[in-house]
């Protein structure tokens, strides 16, 4: 039998004839094609005639829609069966289940339906006048089958953004549980800006999560090649990280090149200084000529002075002049005119130690009163009571803010002037002798005792004391900052003279702080009196001085290849300070009534 090449060329879809039933049908040997579509739109027509009713239609009535010049078919008027919409699925159309054959051709967009006669009318029963009864069976479901146009269309753009996915990179084809496709970066945000319980696919509203979401690799799948943008942008984060790590790089290489150029510069200087060293003339020699000697106090009870680099001014302790507010204060001498100046009531008692603070601008004083003064720009700032009689005091040399009193018993307080109700912390050693001298060092601190000399080394704000190997009895102490020297001075006694002794501060390679011993200068066969020693620097040359109560003279033992002179001095010093004014250098030297000022001069050699 010939084939129609018409339904041979298109595919054809069979539906199943009732296995019980099918030995009762007539099979047609040639299915005509009743219907003809010429567009899917007059399809969807068919679709929607039979999902807005909800009862089965004539197929007659569907066939003159379809094509209302072809005549009626016989076989499905005798048949009366009609096409209804199933309720499940909207894409199938229901025929008769007990038809014979179906063909469904999707060639040229022509449907074909054919329908055989039905054996139920035979086993349905008949009616008096003996004419078959018009039943209407279960349709069965065919499926809608999609041109290849449509196909063709399907999955090439994001429902959400209607863009073209790719394969790669941030848009990337996904799937959600439900089975619907998406760009991962849409639906991604798409899920994000829904709550968790509420977060729903965009196309079914199933359930959905972002733990849902899987990368589809399709062998069909039409999608934009990003890989090279994806490489593109990977690029520029790469880049990124290196700009930032050269820029730090660049930074740190900036803060290198300045220490450098700092270095440099010290270097440069330390060149200039010594070439101008050799440059200078041979070493000059040096005098001492007496410029005032000035009365301070008919009474007396002068016995330390200090020096404000500041305002060029000495201030020299002495006894109240005023009958009214009797004890002891400070006298201003000024070292420009040599002139006295105002006097700073402060003490009832003795004062035994004043010292002057250049970064604060601030002066110390103790006294045999047991307190401490602290005066701010010539006015008595604070006053703070130790409980003990003072004898000595010092600043500290890296924390400007703190300072140090000494008193008997070998007591030594810490204070610091922003709190001046308690003391930061108590030293103390086996020896009860008074505190006379106190200096602060970059090594620590060093506390002279009348039998004994410490040097106190700080760790950790923990002080830990170490001997001095120095025989006494000793009289005071005094330290020169720019040679790193320390000056002692011991007390004749019996038939040994007072020394003056030279030693020098240095660590070693483990830390720890050395006392290397340089000289020591013979001094007076007796020491009725206290008298202190210190440091008297000139430029390119240093001395070592000392009042010698046995010669009445005040002895300049020079160092570093200075040569030693002799001041004469009929009333004894008991204490001796240096001051630079304008480039000269004053050398004062305080009795208990009078002061006297030398002053440095330079001699050819």
């Amino acid at each position: 039998m010939d084939e129609d090449p018409e339904l041979t060329s298109s595919p054809v879809i069979v539906i199943p004839e009732s296995p019980e039933r099918s030995e009762n049908i007539d099979r047609p040997q040639n299915i005509q094609p009743i219907v003809n579509v010429d567009d899917n739109a007059l399809f969807e027509d068919v679709l929607e005639i039979i999902q807005n009713n909800n009862q089965n239609y004539n197929s007659e009535a569907v066939l003159e829609h379809l094509n209302p010049d072809l005549p009626p078919s016989p076989i499905l008027a005798s048949t009366g069966v009609g096409l209804s919409r199933a309720a499940s699925n909207p894409g199938e159309v229901e025929l008769p289940r007990h038809s014979s054959q179906a063909h469904i051709s999707n060639e040229d967009s022509n449907l074909i339906i054919a329908n055989e006669e039905s054996n139920s009318l035979a086993s349905c029963p008949e009616n008096r006048d003996g004419d078959d009864v018009d039943v209407e069976e279960p349709p069965a479901k065919v499926r809608k089958i999609s041109s290849p146009k449509q196909e063709e269309g399907d999955g090439e753009t994001c429902p959400i953004c209607l863009d073209t996915w790719g394969n790669s990179g941030e848009h990337r084809l996904v799937a959600l549980k439900c089975g619907h496709l998406f760009g991962w970066q849409c639906v991604e945000r798409w899920l994000k800006a829904q709550a968790t319980k509420d977060r729903t696919c965009p196309t079914c509203k199933s359930k959905a999560n972002l733990k849902d979401m899987r990368f589809i690799y399709a062998r069909r799948l039409v999608a934009a090649d990003t890989s090279q943008i994806a490489a593109l942008q990977k690029q520029i984060d790469v880049l990124k990280s290196e700009n930032s790590r050269a820029e730090l790089e660049l930074l740190k290489s900036r803060i290198a090149h300045r220490a450098c150029v700092l270095q440099l510069e010290v270097l440069r200087s330390t060149l200039m200084k010594s070439q101008t060293a050799k440059d200078q003339p041979p070493r000059r020699s040096w005098r001492f000529a007496l410029e005032k000697n000035q009365e301070v106090s008919k009474d007396g009870g002068c016995r330390v002075l200090t020096y404000n680099c500041r305002t060029y001014e000495l201030y020299v302790s002495q006894k109240s002049t005023n009958n009214l507010f009797p004890g002891y204060g400070i006298r201003k001498v000024s070292c420009i005119d040599y002139k006295l100046g105002q006097f700073i009531h402060l003490h009832p008692k003795p004062i035994r130690d004043i010292t002057y603070s250049q970064p604060r601008d601030l002066l110390l004083s103790v006294g045999l009163d047991s307190s401490v003064r602290i005066i701010e720009r010539g006015i008595p700032s604070a006053s703070i009571q130790c409980g003990m009689p003072l004898w000595s005091c010092s600043w500290d040399y890296l924390r400007s803010n703190e300072f140090c009193v000494g008193g008997v018993g070998g007591v030594i307080h810490q204070y610091d002037v922003r709190n001046t109700n308690t003391s930061i912390q108590t030293l103390n050693t086996n020896d009860l002798s008074p505190v006379v001298s106190l200096c602060s060092t970059e090594h620590g601190l060093l506390s002279c005792q009348l039998n004994s000399c410490w040097l106190w080394e700080s760790n950790m704000r923990q002080w830990i004391p170490k001997a001095i190997p120095i025989d006494g009895p000793f009289v005071s102490l005094c330290y020169d900052n720019d040679s790193h020297r320390a000056l002692i001075t011991s007390r004749a006694s019996g038939n040994s003279r007072s020394k003056l002794t030279l030693f020098k501060l240095k660590a070693n390679n483990s830390g720890e702080i050395m006392f290397d011993l340089e000289q020591t200068f013979v001094g007076s066969a007796r020491s009725t009196l206290m008298s202190r020693g210190t440091f008297v620097r000139t430029p390119g040359a240093i001395w070592a001085a000392a009042h010698s109560e046995s010669e009445s003279a005040l002895n300049l033992h020079g160092l570093d290849g200075a040569r030693t002179m002799t001041l004469p001095a009929v009333e004894p010093a008991l204490d001796i300070c240096t001051a630079q004014v304008n480039g000269d250098t004053i050398v004062a030297a305080l009795s208990e009534s009078r002061l006297r000022l030398y002053k440095a001069v330079a001699t050819s050699s």
